[in-house]
């Protein structure tokens, strides 16, 4: 860090012109050796976007006023590499992870234009804890082996269309009113002495602005269920091992994720009458 602060300032354009004693000047010894200096461009900065998919729900159910069950059904796949060549798996735990539950409602309708449902935004992952056998030392007839351990996270997301069956709290929106006092002045001249300008006061500006907090709904998981199939994508036969057996690392699953959910509105207030 010296030696850059002690390094002159470096050109980045070429001299027209160089005398012969300013070429053949050496460079001090006490002067530090400066390397080149690199040119870094600015890396490109692209919009994370993304389309996600739409997963039509088993069930919505309305237990009470202001309760609803929703029930969906999630497709997942993925490929993922074990550390080390495995001959079988012995147990897969799971744990269903949801790091995203949120409602959303859609918008005032507008006559004579089509009307969008309710949509609820889901996103989580399945922690898989994978137990399986590494073959260390086989025969003919006999394999042997110890058990690794391997954990990995599998993300999932979609949108679940509620559709129009759901009675929903209505969504307030903020208003801002305008009002004004009556003006009365008199008028210049070429106008009736018994006449005057009445309008309303320019020179104020008087407005009531109405704040409704909308409250989201809580979400609670009540049932999950993970069925899966394991397939793998790599196996070769054991060598100098028993001729129906073999290893692999690269593993394709599908999983069939079904969940249950609870959404809970609070009790909100009425919404303004319009007189």
């Amino acid at each position: 860090m010296s030696n850059q602060n002690r390094c002159p300032h470096q050109w980045t354009q070429s001299d027209s012109f160089a005398p012969s004693w300013g070429q053949q000047t050496p460079t001090p010894g006490w002067l530090p050796a400066c390397p080149p200096v690199d040119h870094v461009e600015p890396n490109p900065v692209f919009p994370v976007t993304a389309t996600l998919p739409t997963c039509t729900p088993l069930q919505v159910l309305q237990t009470s006023p202001n309760t609803a069950l929703v029930t969906v059904s999630i497709p997942a796949e993925t490929i993922f590499t074990l550390p080390t060549k495995a001959l079988e798996i012995k147990k897969i735990k799971k744990n269903l992870k949801i790091t995203q539950c949120r409602f959303f409602n859609f918008s005032i309708p507008v006559f004579g234009k089509p009307q969008d449902t309710p949509k609820l935004f889901l996103a989580g992952f399945v922690r898989k804890d994978i137990q399986y056998s590494e073959p260390t030392r086989q025969t003919k007839h006999t394999v042997e082996g110890t058990i690794k351990d391997f954990v990995i996270d599998v993300p999932w997301s979609c949108v679940a269309d509620l559709g129009n069956t759901l009675a929903i709290p209505p969504t307030l929106f903020n208003q801002q009113q305008e009002y004004e006092f009556l003006s009365t002045q008199p008028l210049p001249s070429g106008f009736s002495t018994k006449d005057h300008l009445m309008s309303g006061d320019i020179s104020e500006f008087n407005q009531v602005s109405n704040e409704f907090l909308n409250q989201l709904p809580t979400c609670t998981l009540v049932f999950s269920q993970i069925n899966e199939m394991d397939d793998a994508l790599d196996r070769e036969p054991l060598k100098w091992g028993p001729f129906e057996e073999g290893t692999f690392k690269k593993v394709q699953e599908k999983m069939i994720i079904l969940i249950q959910l609870r959404l809970t509105w609070q009790t909100q207030i009425d919404p303004p009458c319009k007189g």
